[in-house]
């Protein structure tokens, strides 16, 4: 998920601070959304976009990617909580908050992590719609910046950025990580997959540093969770045929790693998970990735899966994985 070939590089900034209602049914939701682009003058009104975030015992990061949401530069979007039946007060804080552009959906029993992502995305109403985990952050004027990249290019239906790597209590650990070996703007989407098929590792990176415009993002739901390690990287994968992914080389936030980020509970399974999905790619893709290939992202995914593994030891070492 997180881990480039050169994410060892040490940096001066470990000490730096990182700054920062129930849901209508899907044929409403799509009837607001045409209403909204039917009546959008698309020269004057700029585009409504959608964050939503799916929530199971989020606190307490949960109150710092709020702040972070609420202060972007960007106002006109909504921010859609999904509260997945938690137990750790997580419910209490979101109704708490009292700007109106939080929605908050209440999920009956207790869904697995894809339901609670593809039920929070099917219920962002915005043209736009950016998927961000309870313990991430966004940059003030991250939603600013992937509209901008989407509204300049037409036929992308992914706007993709770098993220910092954070710790738990929100202090850099690395900047500028992923969209390695990609080039600022446009790129086929289907070109960037084959980037993560052959580097052993998602250089899209979690969905955080993504936007998605909202037709190609429906139709490649659910997200699948069968395969937790890539239950991001598999939806890109279906979303890519659409069109281009955009790409900004500069981070729009910061992705946590802590005790409680899933990334960081998988790091065993890493291997296994990531070489079950380039398996997969090979015997799907057209064209096939050629033996020379096969053998490149093999040994690209066993080399990131012990650089990850590496720095999850040292960042243990250094506690970095605790809140204090």
């Amino acid at each position: 998920m997180f881990v480039e070939s050169e994410m060892l590089r040490s940096t001066c900034a470990i000490t730096t601070r990182f700054n920062t209602s129930t849901s209508p049914p899907a044929s409403q939701v799509t009837l607001i959304h045409v209403d909204r682009l039917m009546n959008r003058d698309t020269n004057c009104v700029p585009p409504f976009v959608s964050v939503v975030v799916p929530v199971f015992n989020g606190m307490p990061h949960l109150v710092a990617l709020s702040e972070s949401l609420l202060g972007q530069t960007y106002k006109n979007l909504e921010i859609v909580f999904s509260e997945g039946g938690g137990s750790d007060g997580s419910l209490a804080y979101l109704q708490s908050l009292t700007d109106p552009r939080v929605r908050i959906i209440e999920q009956e029993g207790r869904p697995s992590a894809g339901e609670n992502w593809t039920r929070s995305t099917q219920a962002g109403q915005g043209e736009f719609i950016k998927l961000v985990c309870q313990d991430d952050l966004l940059k003030p004027d991250a939603i600013q910046k992937q509209v901008d990249d989407l509204l300049a290019c037409p036929t992308a239906v992914m706007a993709i950025a770098q993220r910092d790597i954070v710790d738990a209590n929100g202090k850099l650990l690395y900047a500028n990580r992923g969209c390695a070996g990609l080039k600022p703007g446009p790129q086929p989407g289907l070109f960037v997959i084959r980037a993560s098929y052959l580097q052993g590792t998602n250089v899209i990176g979690e969905p955080l540093a993504v936007l998605f415009r909202r037709e190609p993002l429906l139709n490649a739901m659910p997200w699948d969770d069968s395969n937790p390690l890539v239950l991001d990287l598999d939806c890109y994968e279906r979303v890519a045929p659409s069109g281009e992914m955009v790409v900004r080389l500069e981070s729009i936030g910061g992705f946590r790693v802590s005790t409680a980020s899933w990334s960081t509970r998988l790091a065993k399974e890493q291997l296994t998970h990531y070489r079950q999905w380039q398996d997969r790619y090979a015997r799907t893709a057209h064209p096939a990735p050629s033996s020379r290939q096969r053998r490149k992202a093999a040994m690209n995914a066993r080399l990131q899966t012990t650089l990850r593994r590496g720095a999850y030891g040292w960042l243990k070492l250094k506690g970095s994985f605790s809140s204090s």
